[in-house]
């Protein structure tokens, strides 16, 4: 709510009323899946170039929300900018997505 009054009322997101499937969600940042599991598992070596850290793992929380929030905000801004290049990626003549 960044700290604006409400006035009474409560705070809502239009956008997050509808969860994209994960399958969906999967096809943003591909890597970030794989580097969730080996934090979660602690499948790492030293030489690997993220480490289980407080922020590693908020950086990854970070990335994996965005994706789901990337998709929800797509379909608002695909019909304000229809020409944008970025409609051209597969994700959006996915299945799931359309």
């Amino acid at each position: 709510m960044a700290d604006f009054p409400t006035y009474g009322r409560f705070f809502y997101l239009a956008r997050a009323a509808l969860n994209p499937p994960t399958s969906l969600c999967k096809k943003l940042f591909l890597a970030i899946g794989e580097w969730h599991d080996r934090l979660a598992t602690k499948e790492l070596s030293p030489g690997d170039p993220i480490q289980p850290t407080a922020a590693e793992n908020a950086f990854v929380q970070v990335i994996m929300m965005s994706r789901k929030t990337f998709i929800q905000d797509s379909v608002p801004m695909m019909e304000l900018h229809p020409c944008y290049p970025i409609w051209q990626h597969s994700i959006f003549s996915d299945p799931v997505y359309l």
